[in-house]
């Protein structure tokens, strides 16, 4: 890009959603993009020369990189280009469907949680090995600041600068290590997998029994210390955080649903107007590429941000720091939400248009899908506000009541532990028993406080259900959600 203040070794893919230094993968989903219309009146004191339209791509680890637009139009669409690319690349472990990137998540969060680190934050932004990379640098950093800083050479900048220097060398290290150390452990995981069926497959039935009679005596047993806990720390604050997530996924959903409204409407007003065939499949495969538009879905993503520091605000005493993945979950939900409504629409557009129709009728068989296709949006959205807000309640609220209720009940669970460990194998724990239950009993305080809140009237009701259509077109190819 023209006009570069700061000579740094680095190439930009943002169509695959990644930033890509030349020696190896960076953290995208650490990356935090800030931008903003410099002049040369107010310098930025990060910059050795003064510019007018700057890129600034912020990392807790790495070299900051600093990217000089030519124009406001260019640096605006390298913006978009690169908040895209740094969300989906941060969220691409939580968009999976693969058990295997649950468990892996859920590994992270126990192991930082042994760790004494019981509360939800953004180090799970990005791929497997950047993920461990986050928690290992998070750990050594105390160490290496200790051990380093007091022999770094200079002042001010130049300080500064080498302990950038020293702390990007040292994340590249660790980042090949850990990717290095996932490739080699995949085998071993694969025979561990394969061993841990065969042993699980045959005594299902009684490690669920097992579990069962552990579970209700350990009901029993920190029922007193739970519902205190729940009680004076989390009832007051549930209504005010799910008003709040509310707030951040309705309005991101509704914006969706009037982008979505006015490209179908743009579509039925051009059959009437043009029907020229090769005209109205240019029309279709830009409504096809609607979800995928960064500067149209920018509407979209701008209202999930809007709450944001409002719920920084409310959370962080909970110790809830993932405000950051939290807002990438809804905007992930946005564009997906989206892909789907305009490849139903595109599906049932093409299944009622046929050529025996001229172009009124047409467009009349073009608005009763549109009907059909805003009613299912409805239902459907109503739906995953409901999974979001629930979700997200459990990684704010969950954390903190096992931190709470760690001094008092960790010594009741050794007194179960025998019965557990008695069954020998690995898939079931006193640990895994405890928060299951820890876990139901703060669900029906989040569904009692829905019904209470949908009593007045102020949560999503799912309008009535429609039939279920296929997101599938010949007249676009079949789109999936893109990593």
């Amino acid at each position: 890009m023209p006009g570069s203040p700061l000579r740094i070794s680095w190439s930009l893919s943002p169509a695959e959603g990644t930033i890509v230094e030349q020696r190896n993968e960076c953290s995208c989903g650490l990356f935090c993009l800030l931008s903003g219309d410099h002049t040369q009146e107010e310098p930025d004191p990060l910059l050795e020369m003064p510019v007018n339209f700057p890129l600034f791509l912020q990392h807790p680890f790495r070299r900051h990189l600093c990217l000089s637009a030519a124009t406001a139009e260019a640096q605006r669409a390298w913006r978009l280009a690169l908040q895209g690319g740094i969300r989906l690349r941060g969220t691409v472990l939580q968009r999976s469907q693969a058990p295997a990137a649950h468990a892996f998540l859920e590994a992270v969060r126990l192991y930082r949680q042994h760790r004494g680190h019981f509360g939800h934050d953004d180090m799970t932004l990005g791929s497997d090995a950047e993920v461990l990379t986050a928690v290992l640098m998070r750990e050594l950093l105390p160490a290496l600041r200790a051990q380093t800083q007091p022999g770094l050479r200079g002042a001010g900048r130049a300080r500064a600068w080498a302990w950038t220097e020293l702390m990007d060398a040292v994340h590249a290290a660790v980042l090949a290590g850990a990717s290095a150390g996932l490739r080699a452990f995949q085998p071993e995981k694969d025979e561990l997998l394969a061993a841990l069926e065969r042993t699980i497959r045959p005594d299902v039935d009684q490690m669920m029994r097992l579990r069962g009679r552990v579970a209700a005596k350990l009901r029993t047993e920190i029922q007193g210390p739970l519902e205190s806990c729940l009680r004076r720390k989390v009832d007051a604050q549930l209504p005010r955080v799910s008003q709040t997530l509310l707030s951040i996924v309705e309005a991101a959903l509704a914006a969706v649903q009037t982008l979505l409204a006015q490209g179908m409407d743009r579509l039925c007003r051009h059959l009437r107007a043009n029907p020229s065939g090769a005209r109205l499949r240019r029309e279709v495969y830009s409504f096809g590429e609607m979800p995928w538009d960064p500067e149209l879905m920018q509407t979209c993503f701008r209202e999930a941000e809007r709450s944001r520091g409002r719920l920084e605000q409310l959370v962080v005493p909970f110790g809830f720091l993932g405000a950051r993945s939290l807002v990438f979950g809804a905007q992930d939900l946005a564009q997906q939400l989206m892909a789907d409504a305009v490849a139903t629409f595109l599906q049932l557009a093409d299944q009622c248009l046929t050529r025996a129709l001229d172009c009124n009728q047409a467009a009349q068989q073009l608005e009763k899908v549109r009907g059909r296709v805003l009613k299912k949006f409805q239902s459907d959205s109503g739906s995953a506000q409901r999974k979001f807000i629930r979700r997200w309640q459990l990684c704010i609220f969950l954390p903190f009541v096992l931190s709470q209720l760690e001094p008092r009940c960790k010594a009741e669970l050794l007194e179960f532990e025998g019965d557990v460990l008695a069954v020998g194998s690995p898939a079931l724990t006193i640990e895994g028993i405890y928060e299951d239950v820890i876990r139901g009993v703060l669900l029906q305080r989040i569904d009692g406080d829905e019904e209470t809140e949908a009593q007045r009237g102020t949560c999503p009701k799912q309008p009535g259900s429609c039939t279920e259509v296929q997101p599938l077109c010949p007249l676009l190819p079949p789109r999936t959600f893109r990593n």
